[in-house]
């Protein structure tokens, strides 16, 4: 039993606990270690291998030099988005996509257990599932296998896999780390290629307001050329920038046009126009050289068309060469035309200025002129950011990295067979400990003198030992005899002792009789009740004392059995005879002391409670206790019949025996219950543990030396 005292739990009630239940224990803990080891060797292995990506949330412009490396506490949802994003179904999708996971088992597509079952049982043909449902199985098995957690408060992601195969587990998480950075990339180049797609159309715009613009200053110079003609040097000036904006427009419009026949022939492989775009002696020698090998190469053998070809190669390859050196040279031209027409312009429009006084011409050039030069500006600047834009498309880079690589696991993540084995150990002695203390404390039988008082909440007497017999004793009663220095007829002293303190306090009952009746019963059969009934009333006669023993245990007497004799009548045959003489033929002296018993003789067949009932044996107990000092009362068990209940009430004491962790203790509490409301008031009710394992008792070893060995 358990026990607190001062806040502390009693070490020795514990180590008593271990020591009696230690074979339970011990049962159980193996018990859970076998089925540990079974697991561990059962369950197929697992390996995780993890790959570390970096996550830097900076903002990253290749074409920049500020190399801003600031960090702010919005970058920790940045990260907690990042881990969302990789665990998302766009990412996985890919995954599956990918070469090195299509044909992986774990991912892959498989029947179902209740598809297997019946494909077994021929009850049903295996149908593929279609494409919908191959989808889903596959992304419902990737998402298991990977865990995706960010490392703390770092800027660090994990991606673990999980796979049978530890190749497989490191290829699966390098592969869904490569396909989040891939993605990543992708996304930020196709943002700056859209944007490039919006400034596109919007420079179209923007080139449209130039030109009408300088359309519209164009028609005003011409509507207004009269006007301005007052003035002959003005006018020679205006005309002569006039005419040579034209031909700078037009040698401008004619490099544009030659190279995008040039950019359209290369396209086309049209070697042939390629070679007119370009225009030039050299392109004209590398054009006949082509079209003879082209004939050369009709009338050859196949061996000798491979060399041929090779030199087809190299022309063009040199054409190629050449429309290249064309198009720099043509877009350097065309540059070179729009800085001089804007030059141009920019003189025609000063010498307007200059030269004009008319009030309302100077108005409307000045407005034409802001209009103009603000749609140059509009135009720059969209220009400018879409070089920019197309120029970051190209120069893009992911803002995670892998800076450790899933390498392949040497051991399983799962199972752990010294984790488990340490587990079950620690859960079967918890387990074990717990279940020994239920059962000794609520279910099981009782193992202290505490322990019983506690839970009956009635004083124990006595813990009677467990004896080994020596051959030709009837029984332990004997010892009381042969050996009355050992330890079982001392406990049957220290109960007599107890019975007599008792007994003296009660009042003495009507009628003078001096005799007192002491009821000795049990809750099951079993529990040596009848053994310590004869043990206590040979202690009283070797103290002198006047003492009977009657038993009444009418379905199954034994008392004659201890004393070995074997009585034709008894107790069972005097009550239901109408002979009074038949008593002095069923009395008995003890053979070991001067105890007087009354044997129950043989077994009823029939109700025996109506016999106990009777005035006739209730004459008895009075013609006993008239010339007995203790009449002691061997009963049934209370539990199974109801013969004990009848005595109960006429007795002055009770003795409850009740086995050494044997009887439960819901048993042991019920017998007493009854008991209870059985028998008088303020009836006093002993308890005797009996047959204590003397291995068990610390009083064995420590006053050992005060008893006597019994054999």
């Amino acid at each position: 039993m358990l026990e607190v005292n001062s806040g502390q739990i009693d070490l020795r009630s514990i180590v008593g606990l271990i020591f009696r239940r230690s074979r339970m224990i011990l049962a159980i803990v193996a018990a859970f270690l076998a089925v540990a080891v079974a697991v561990s060797f059962l369950i197929t292995p697992v390996y995780t291998a993890s790959a570390l990506v970096l996550v830097d949330p900076t903002q990253k412009n290749l074409l920049s030099s500020d190399d801003s490396s600031s960090y702010n506490s919005a970058d920790s949802f940045r990260i907690d988005s990042e881990v969302e994003i990789i665990a998302s179904d766009s990412v996985l999708l890919r995954v599956l996509n990918r070469p090195e996971v299509l044909g992986d088992q774990d991912v892959g597509v498989s029947m179902s257990l209740t598809s297997r079952l019946l494909t077994l049982l021929n009850l049903a043909s295996p149908e593929p599932p279609d494409a919908r449902e191959a989808v889903g199985q596959a992304m419902v098995r990737l998402r298991n296998a990977i865990d995706v957690q960010r490392r703390g408060l770092t800027y660090v992601i994990s991606i673990s896999a999980t796979s049978a195969d530890p190749a497989r587990a490191a290829s699966l998480a390098n592969a869904v780390a490569e396909t989040y950075i891939e993605q990543q990339l992708a996304s930020k180049v196709s943002s700056a290629l859209a944007s490039r797609d919006l400034l596109q159309a919007r420079m179209i715009d923007a080139q449209q307001d130039v030109t009408d613009s300088e359309i519209a200053f164009d028609a005003f110079l011409d509507e207004n050329m009269s006007r301005l003609a007052g003035a002959p040097n003005a006018a020679n000036a205006i005309s002569g920038l006039r005419a040579e904006i034209d031909r700078v427009q037009a040698s401008r419009g004619a490099a544009a046009t030659t190279m995008a026949n040039i950019a359209a022939s290369l396209a086309q492989n049209d070697w042939d126009s390629l070679t007119a775009a370009i225009d030039s002696a050299a392109a004209a020698e590398l054009g006949s050289q082509r079209s003879a090998l082209l004939e050369r190469i009709g009338r050859a053998e196949t061996v000798e068309a491979a060399p041929l070809r090779q030199q087809l190669q190299t022309i063009e390859d040199r054409l190629r060469e050449l429309a290249e050196d064309s198009q720099r040279r043509l877009l350097g031209a065309v540059a070179d035309g729009e800085m001089t027409e804007s030059n141009l312009r920019q003189t025609l429009r000063g010498t307007i200025v200059t030269n004009v006084t008319a009030p309302d011409l100077l108005t409307k050039i000045y407005s034409l002129q802001q209009k103009a030069e603000l749609a140059i500006r509009q135009y720059d600047t969209l220009l400018a950011r879409l070089q920019e834009v197309e120029a970051q498309a190209a120069l893009q880079v992911p803002d995670s990295r892998i800076v450790s690589p899933a390498l392949e696991p040497l051991d399983p993540s799962f199972p752990r067979k010294s984790l488990i084995l340490a587990l079950a150990g620690l859960s079967g002695l918890a387990f074990a400990m717990g279940l020994a203390f239920v059962y000794e404390n609520y279910i099981g039988g009782f193992t202290s003198e505490e322990q019983a008082e506690q839970v009956l909440r009635l004083p124990v007497s006595t813990a009677i030992p467990a004896q080994r017999i020596k051959a030709g004793l009837k029984g332990p009663a004997d010892l009381t005899h042969e050996a009355p220095l050992s330890a079982f007829p001392e406990a049957v002293r220290k109960l007599r002792i107890d019975l007599d303190k008792v007994l003296n306090r009660l009042p003495k009952t009507g009628g003078g009789a001096p005799g007192r009746v002491v009821m000795v019963s049990s809750a099951v059969p079993g529990e040596g009740k009848t053994t310590l009934a004869l043990s206590l009333a040979r202690s009283y006669a070797y103290s002198g004392r006047r003492v009977m023993v009657i038993d009444c245990d009418l379905r199954k007497p034994s008392l004659h059995l201890l004393v070995g004799s074997s009585p034709s009548e008894g107790l069972l045959e005097y009550l239901g005879a109408e002979d009074a003489d038949l008593l002095s033929e069923i009395v008995a002296e003890d053979p070991f002391s001067e105890a007087t018993l009354i044997f129950g003789a043989r077994r009823s067949d029939v109700p025996t409670d109506q016999f106990l009932d009777s005035p006739k044996f209730e004459q008895i107990l009075e013609i006993a206790c008239n010339q007995y000092d203790i009449v002691i009362i061997d009963t049934p068990p209370i539990n199974p019949v109801v013969d004990g209940q009848s005595i109960a009430s006429l007795a002055d004491a009770i003795i409850y025996v009740c086995r050494w962790g044997s009887t439960s203790q819901r048993e042991a509490k019920q017998a007493v219950r009854t008991l209870s409301e059985a028998k008088k008031p303020d009836m006093p009710i002993l308890i005797a543990l009996n047959q204590q394992q003397v291995a068990h008792t610390i009083g064995k070893r420590k006053y050992g030396t005060y008893y006597a060995e019994a054999y």
